[in-house]
């Protein structure tokens, strides 16, 4: 019989870890609420047909316990096992993890081993099963009565709640954690670890203040023996809980390498190319230091009855300006996996049951935890709890998983499988609704460190209700798809006019687009004259689809619309040009700003200043240009090393400095 225990240790991976160090030969469990039923599904290999395998599956972590010989004795006085371990198990093993302690090995001996085995555990990254052996630890070291100690007995003590606090705070679990760290300076008042971790906990539940006074005073009691680890942290704290400096704004939207080169007369026979170069790198890791010095943000937005959708959703207490940053933080359960790894991770992981795991284990060890992530919507079946019904120690793992499917955000690489993977649950995140074109907000994390921000790129009037598109409006097909997931109708603009749609319309689009000549897979347009003619046409039978929601002709958008663009650019057309440029961009201004928008703005500003604009219209374009740079990559490193750098001067022609003293 198989026993498959979901999500008991996320962090031990076959090929990963040795199994034996985290159930050790002999370990006995408690396994509660066992179902049986097919932990696979069949398989066809290679023209077989692997049959599923069937078992008994625990699919909750918190249904799982380590039963110790202490307690095993406990509850259950004068039960034997009928059989040892047979003397070939212990050969083949043949670890000093087995399970095992002699009748005359005293309780200290014995927790001395449990601690050495979540120290490996915790050094292997194996958190949650350090957690669960330090625990057993603690079993045979009463907690209660410290001064009737050895003074072995209480080392040991103060060593393995300190070693816990570690690992809690690891996974974010702060309550816990500052109940050791308390324990342990309730001991021995000058443990220098604990007194860290304790601060780490305190300023990881948002008590910066806390935090600081205590370090304070830690500091003053140690005197000349203070470790640098804790004057290092007490210099960070009043940076903490403030607005994210530039540099930090810089460093977690720092772009992917993404290479755009535009060619001429390169196919030939005269037509124009757009290579794209995309490295599947991540972003580049935050600078050293970086990462303790942030906290979470909010800025002026406040939680309210939800004008779209059910429950609370945010709204801002003031005029916004775009730019604006509105959240700034850490997810309640984040992946990153590089994509030279990704192979090795998904034949023994799935993305989706890997951030179930680390939700479970974080409410089984810190229940507060749960109080704001059952908050989110779970779906039209299960919805989401209020304070009031609300059991908030209890791992609800069916809930947990509809809360991942739903409101899990990801860098939208997860199909790819030779691509990254960088995911995560942000609870704030997830409480702003959605609005496949009425958005106003854009939402983008830094791929390893989970850094996540949430950015006004409209204006936004105070009282307005704060809006996300969680799903490429520019995808018809991925959207239907997202909002069926959900089980709820989007009652945007976008939405509205796709269904008053008639199916002879949406057709007819699909035909005429396809029927241009830029080749998206190959980025080629033939140099024909003819043909670019036919196009123009098409383009304006696109248009007149649409003639009365321009900003919503989601087909001007499309890439072989674009191409015919940079077909008229090449021929120097650039009145024709700025006219087709200007119309796309009006269809990208209510979507997220990304790469697309700087490059529009960037060949409208070409077109303007080559067709001698008056400078009102090229300095209103000019700070377009900006906007987008800062936005999307926080710098205008994209205009000084792009494929544009001469732009600055050419500006400077009219009269106009696109950069200014901070830039």
């Amino acid at each position: 019989m198989r026993l498959a225990l979901f999500n008991y240790s996320v962090e031990a991976r076959m090929g990963k870890s040795d199994f034996e160090a985290v159930l050790p030969l002999g370990t006995v469990l408690i396994v509660k609420n066992p179902v049986f039923k097919k932990s696979s599904p069949a398989l066809p290999i290679i023209g077989l047909i692997v049959m599923p395998v069937f078992g008994l599956i625990v699919e909750n972590p918190a249904d799982v316990e380590i039963l110790s010989q202490k307690r095993m004795q406990a509850l259950f006085p004068g039960v034997h096992w009928k059989s040892d371990l047979s003397q070939e198990s212990r050969a083949l093993f043949n670890s000093p993890l087995v399970w095992e302690f002699p009748p005359g090995q005293s309780y200290l001996d014995i927790a001395t081993k449990l601690k050495n085995v979540g120290n490996k555990a915790f050094v292997e990254n194996r958190t949650t099963d350090a957690i669960r052996f330090y625990d057993l630890a603690l079993e045979y070291l009463s907690v209660e009565g410290e001064d009737e100690k050895t003074p072995a007995a209480s080392t040991l003590l103060v060593d393995i709640l300190s070693n816990k606090a570690a690992a809690l705070i690891k996974l974010e679990c702060f309550n816990p954690a500052l109940v050791c760290t308390e324990k342990v300076l309730g001991i021995k008042n000058a443990h220098v670890k604990s007194i860290y971790r304790h601060a780490k906990a305190l300023i990881g539940l948002g008590r910066y203040s806390e935090g600081g006074e205590f370090l304070d005073e830690k500091i003053s009691q140690l005197g000349g023996e203070e470790n640098k680890d804790i004057l290092r942290l007490r210099s960070i704290v009043p940076e903490l809980g403030k607005r994210p400096g530039k540099n930090v704004v810089i460093a977690v939207r720092i772009p992917r390498i993404v290479v755009i080169d535009t060619e001429f007369n390169t196919d030939g026979r005269g037509g124009t190319r757009q290579v794209i170069h995309n490295q599947n790198q991540p972003q580049e890791p935050l600078p050293v230091g970086m990462i303790d010095r942030i906290s979470e943000f909010r800025g002026p937005i406040q939680l309210g009855k939800s004008s779209i959708g059910e429950g609370d959703g945010f709204f801002a207490t003031q005029d916004l300006e775009p730019g604006t940053i509105l959240f700034f933080g850490k997810p309640f359960a984040g992946l990153f996996v590089e994509s030279r790894e990704r192979k090795a991770f998904t034949l023994n992981a799935i993305t989706h049951e890997y951030l179930v795991g680390i939700m479970a284990n974080k409410i089984r060890l810190d229940p507060d935890l749960g109080r704001d992530l059952y908050t989110l919507w779970a779906g039209p079946e299960l919805k989401s709890l209020t304070e009031n019904d609300m059991q908030i120690t209890k791992v609800d793992i069916a809930r947990i998983r509809n809360i991942c499917d739903i409101n899990h955000r990801s860098n939208n690489f997860e199909k790819d499988r030779e691509a990254l993977i960088s995911c995560g649950i942000w609870v704030p995140l997830s409480k702003i609704k959605h609005s496949c074109i009425d958005a106003n907000v854009m939402c983008n994390h830094h791929d390893s460190s989970f850094v996540l921000m949430v950015t006004a790129f409209k204006k936004v009037k105070k009282g307005e209700e704060i809006l996300a598109s969680y799903v490429d409006p520019l995808q018809p097909l991925a959207r239907k798809d997202y909002m069926d997931s959900l089980g709820v109708i989007c009652k945007c603009r976008l939405c509205k006019l796709d269904l008053s749609e008639s199916s002879a319309v949406i057709a007819r689009r699909e035909k005429l687009l396809g029927s241009l000549a830029f080749d998206a897979m190959t980025n080629l347009y033939p140099s024909c004259p003819h043909i670019l003619a036919r196009d123009l046409a098409t383009i304006t039978e696109l248009e007149n689809l649409h003639e009365g929601s321009p900003d919503l002709n989601l087909a001007l958008a499309d890439p072989r619309v674009h191409g015919v663009g940079l077909a008229l650019f090449g021929q120097q057309r650039y009145v024709e040009c700025l006219a087709m440029l200007t119309k796309i961009y009006a269809v990208f201004g209510n979507i997220a700003t990304n790469h697309q928008h700087s490059i529009i703005a960037t060949g409208i500003l070409i077109c303007c200043m080559k067709t001698e604009k008056e400078k009102a219209v090229l300095e209103r374009w000019a700070e377009k240009l900006r906007k987008h740079c800062i936005l999307g990559a926080g710098t205008l490193q994209e205009v000084r090393e792009g494929s544009e750098p001469t732009i600055p001067e050419e500006l400077k022609k009219f009269g106009i400095e696109f950069f200014n003293d901070v830039d």
